[in-house]
């Protein structure tokens, strides 16, 4: 039988399955892969930034898709007018850490907007509308919550992934050059 899933904001004790969300939302791991010992480091520090209250990819920024007590997907997403003051903590971080400056990435959101920063479902319930209703849960609560829109990138060679967010109501904003790619920037109001 099939279990509808659970929506539900995530815990501290999940940053290390929000970490591999990250990764997997910039391209850079399968949520379901294994680990490189090379990214270890790198995932150990997103792992630290994922339990802090106030950055990016914070655990307070997150929701969880749960089916029958199994965490199988996360949607991190946060109010635009606090991008640029998390992005200052979690971009020093990495700075400090690693040596690498992610400032001259340009600004993805700001203020009116309720930002949808990565996504990821694991594949074995992919195709089961899990990403779709974390999508409903974070677009209603931004309604409620007084933003004029919802935004989100989606990188210019993912033609069937802007289709699936173009049929949730998003449309075409502006181009961004953001961590050495370009991506549409999608909007609903």
């Amino acid at each position: 039988m099939e279990t509808k899933p659970i929506i539900r904001n995530a815990t501290i004790f999940e940053a290390p399955f929000i970490a591999r969300v990250v990764l997997a939302g910039t391209d850079m791991l399968d949520i379901e892969a294994e680990l490189p010992e090379e990214q270890q480091p790198i995932f150990n520090q997103l792992v630290d930034i994922c339990r802090m209250a106030d950055t990016l990819y914070s655990y307070r920024n997150t929701r969880i898709a749960e089916v029958g007590g199994q965490i199988v997907g996360a949607l991190i997403g946060y109010d635009g007018g606090r991008y640029a003051t998390m992005r200052e903590k979690t971009f020093g971080i990495v700075e400090k850490k690693s040596g690498l400056n992610l400032r001259q990435n340009a600004m993805e959101t700001g203020e009116g907007e309720f930002y949808l920063d990565s996504m990821a479902i694991l594949s074995e319930f992919r195709g089961r509308e899990i990403g779709k209703q974390l999508m409903i849960d974070r677009m209603e609560w931004a309604r409620n919550n007084g933003f004029a829109s919802v935004t989100l990138l989606v990188d210019k060679d993912k033609l069937r992934l802007r289709k699936y967010y173009e049929s949730l109501g998003f449309g075409f904003r502006e181009a961004m050059f953001v961590f050495g790619s370009w991506y549409d920037k999608l909007e609903k109001r």
